[in-house]
C-alpha cells in the first residue's frame, strides 16, 4: 500500500510505500523525476500535473496529511533612535559597511550581509538579504495581490507568460476556467522567475513588490531604514548634479531549490489581512482629511465672497470716476504685471518702468477704501474695462512696419502707455493702471520721486518732432529684387557669416560667372557663382553685405571693436556688420546688396 502527501512549503509531492515497489513502478517514478530520500524513506519531486497524476495512480488516491508550509517568523527589529551618529563617523568604504553591519545585528536583523564598493567617488553599500521560500507569497496570495483587474490592465500592452505574449484579444476568447488557470500560471511564473531582486524602499510602493509577504516586506523596509539612516541626498537630477553620502542597494537572494507555494498559511493570511486593514484605515483617514479640507476651503470661499461683496459695495460708494483731458505722467515704476494685490505689487515694484498718458481719473476720498481696492487687483471693474494700450509718436513708425521691428529698432523708439487710468486718493496720485484692453488692473504702476505730470498734447508733440531727427529705419527689399544690382562679369566682395568665427565673415570675392535662384535646406535665395568656381548662397533674413569691387580684408580696428574679451578669436557677428557699414560709409561706398534690418 502507498500514500502521497503534498509538501506546501517546498511545493513538492512525497510518496511513501509500505514495501519496496515493483521494478515497473520504480522506472515510472524515475522517469517522472522522482528521487529517493534515504533518511525519510520517501520518493519526492517538485509538484507538476503529470507527477500528481502518477502519484494518484500509484496510491489509488490515498493521501496522507499535507506537510504544512512553514510560516515566516516575525523578527523583532528595533527602530528606535535612528540617525544618531557615533563618534568618528565616516561615510566611506569598509568603515561605513562595518558600522551598518553592526547596527543591523544590534537591532535584531538576521540573515544579512553588508559589503562596500566605490561608485565613482562615492561609496556604494550593498545589503544582501537571504530569503526563504516562506518570504515569497504563495500563488493563492499572489492572485489576490496582483488580481484579475491589474492583470487585465497589463494585457493592453501584452503580458509575457508561458513563453509568449498574451494580449486582450486572446484573453477575451477564453472561458472563465481558462482565464483563472492563465492568471494563476502567470502569478506562479512571476514568483518563480525572481532570482536576485533589488529593493529600493525610498522610491517604490508596496504594489511594486507584491511577490513579498507582508512579514518580509516589513523586514525589508526596516533593513532599508536602518542601512539608510546616516545617508543624505542633495541630488538635482534636472542638472545632472549628484551629491549624497552613499548609494544603497538591498539585494534579495532566493534559495536555489525555490518553488512557489500553492496556498497561504494562517500566519500569511493574518499578516495579509492586517496589512489590508491598515491600508484601508489610511485611505479612510486620508479621505476624511481631504473632505474636511474641502469643507474648510468651501467655508473660506463663502466667507471671502461675502467679504468681497461688502468691500466692492464700499469701493463703488466711495470712488468717483471722470474722463479728463489727457495728462502725461513720467517715471512710473511697476511690477511684472498681473499682481493680485498691492502687497504683491510692492514686492515686485521696480521690475519695469514707463511713462503714461491718463485719460480717466478714479478718485477715492478715503485711504482705507483705496487699500481695500488694492486687495482686488485681479477683479473686473467697470471703470477699467476697455482702457489702456501702448503707443509712440515716433514718425518712423507706420502701420506696415510696426509689427516687423527688430530688437534694436524697438529699443530706439520712445514708447508710452496710452489711455490709462490714474487712481488718486483725494489729489494724490497713487496708481496708474494700464489694463491693455482688459477689465481688470492688468499692469499697475506707482509714482516715484521723479514723477512729473503735464498736459499730454505738448509732450507728445515734442516727442514727434524729436523723432524727425532720428535715422530712418531700413527694411531690406527681398534679395530677388536687389539682385538687379548684380550682373555677370561684375567684380564683388561678399560679407556674411553662418557662425561665430571671424575668418568666415569674409565670405567670398571675385568675378561673377552666374546668378541663379535656388534653395539651401528650407531657405530660398540666390546662388552666386564666381569664375574661380567658388559659389555663395545669399537669402532673406540673413545678414549679408555685398560691395562692388574686390575689397581687401577688413582692418583689425573694424573686426576687433566688438570682439569678446574672453575669447579673442570669437565675436558676435551681428554686431560686426554695423562696423562694416560705418567703415565703408566713411569712404562714401554703399553696398549693392544689403539685407541688414536697422
Amino acid at each position: 500500500m502507498a500514500t502521497f502527501a503534498i509538501n506546501q512549503e517546498l511545493n513538492g509531492i512525497e510518496i511513501s510505500f509500505e514495501a519496496k515497489p515493483e521494478a515497473a513502478t520504480l522506472e515510472a517514478l524515475k522517469a517522472n523525476g522522482y528521487r529517493w530520500h534515504r533518511s525519510r524513506r520517501i520518493w519526492y519531486a517538485k509538484q507538476t500535473a503529470e507527477r500528481l497524476t502518477l502519484a494518484e495512480s500509484l496510491t489509488d488516491g490515498q493521501t496522507a496529511a499535507r506537510v504544512p508550509a512553514k510560516s515566516a517568523k516575525v523578527e523583532a527589529i528595533n527602530l528606535d533612535n535612528l540617525g544618531v551618529k557615533p563618534d568618528n563617523f565616516s561615510y566611506h568604504g569598509a568603515d561605513l559597511a562595518k558600522l551598518i553591519r553592526e547596527d543591523l545585528k544590534r537591532r535584531g536583523v538576521k540573515g544579512v550581509t553588508v559589503r562596500s564598493r566605490y561608485s565613482g567617488y562615492t561609496t556604494a553599500i550593498t545589503v544582501t538579504v537571504k530569503a526563504t521560500a516562506a518570504d515569497f507569497v504563495s500563488i493563492e496570495e499572489g492572485t489576490e495581490r496582483f488580481n484579475r483587474s491589474s492583470f487585465t490592465i497589463d494585457l493592453d500592452r501584452g503580458i509575457y507568460t508561458g513563453g509568449r505574449y498574451l494580449y486582450c484579444a486572446e484573453w477575451e476568447k477564453m472561458t472563465e476556467e481558462e482565464q483563472t488557470a492563465t492568471h494563476r500560471g502567470y502569478i506562479a511564473e512571476c514568483i518563480d522567475r525572481l532570482t536576485s531582486v533589488q529593493f529600493g524602499y525610498s522610491w517604490a510602493s508596496r504594489a511594486h513588490y507584491w511577490e513579498f509577504t507582508s512579514i518580509f516586506w516589513d523586514k525589508l523596509t526596516a533593513i532599508y531604514k536602518i542601512a539608510n539612516q546616516w545617508n543624505y541626498c542633495n541630488d538635482d537630477i534636472m542638472t545632472d548634479y549628484f551629491d549624497r553620502g552613499y548609494y544603497l542597494d538591498i539585494d534579495i537572494k532566493k534559495p536555489e531549490d525555490f518553488a512557489p507555494r500553492q496556498d497561504m498559511t494562517e500566519d500569511d493570511r493574518a499578516a495579509y489581512e492586517a496589512e489590508r486593514a491598515k491600508e484601508e484605515a489610511e485611505r479612510a483617514a486620508a479621505l476624511a482629511k481631504y473632505e474636511q479640507e474641502q469643507k474648510e476651503a468651501e467655508e473660506r470661499r463663502k466667507a471671502y465672497e461675502e467679504q468681497e461683496k461688502k468691500d466692492t459695495a464700499a469701493i463703488l460708494a466711495d470712488i468717483t470716476v471722470e474722463d479728463i483731458e489727457p495728462l502725461y505722467i513720467t517715471n512710473l515704476s511697476g511690477g511684472i504685471g498681473k499682481e493680485c494685490n498691492l502687497d504683491e505689487l510692492n514686492e515686485n515694484i521696480g521690475a519695469t518702468s514707463s511713462d503714461a498718458v491718463i485719460t480717466r481719473k478714479a478718485t477715492f476720498s478715503n485711504m482705507d477704501i483705496f487699500e481695500t481696492f488694492g486687495k482686488y487687483l485681479l477683479n473686473d471693474w467697470e471703470f477699467v474695462a476697455g482702457k489702456g494700450g501702448t503707443a509712440s509718436e515716433d514718425s518712423r513708425l507706420t502701420s506696415e512696419n510696426i509689427h516687423h521691428l527688430n530688437e534694436d529698432q524697438r529699443e530706439s523708439i520712445k514708447w508710452y502707455m496710452c489711455d490709462c487710468i490714474g487712481v488718486y486718493v483725494n489729489k494724490e496720485l497713487m496708481l496708474v493702471i494700464n489694463p491693455e484692453g482688459y477689465s481688470y488692473p492688468r499692469y499697475c504702476y506707482k509714482p516715484t520721486e521723479d514723477t512729473t505730470t503735464a498736459e499730454a498734447a505738448g509732450v507728445l508733440e515734442n516727442q514727434a518732432n524729436a523723432s524727425y531727427t532720428l535715422p530712418s529705419f531700413y527694411f531690406p527689399e527681398p534679395v530677388e529684387k536687389q539682385a538687379a544690382n548684380l550682373h555677370v562679369g561684375q567684380q564683388i566682395t561678399i560679407y556674411q557669416c553662418d557662425g561665430w568665427i571671424l575668418s568666415s565673415v569674409y565670405d567670398n570675392a571675385g568675378t561673377i560667372a552666374d546668378i541663379a535662384p535656388g534653395d539651401y535646406a528650407q531657405y530660398k535665395g540666390l546662388y552666386i557663382t564666381f569664375t574661380s568656381g567658388k559659389r555663395s548662397f545669399i537669402r532673406n533674413d540673413h545678414d549679408c553685405l555685398i560691395y562692388e569691387g574686390i575689397k581687401p580684408r577688413l582692418p583689425e580696428e573694424v573686426t576687433s571693436r566688438k570682439m569678446s574679451a574672453n575669447m579673442s578669436m570669437l565675436l558676435n557677428y551681428d554686431e560686426l556688420f554695423p562696423n562694416i557699414l560705418e567703415y565703408y560709409g566713411k569712404q562714401g561706398i554703399k553696398p549693392i546688396i544689403d539685407t541688414i534690418q536697422r
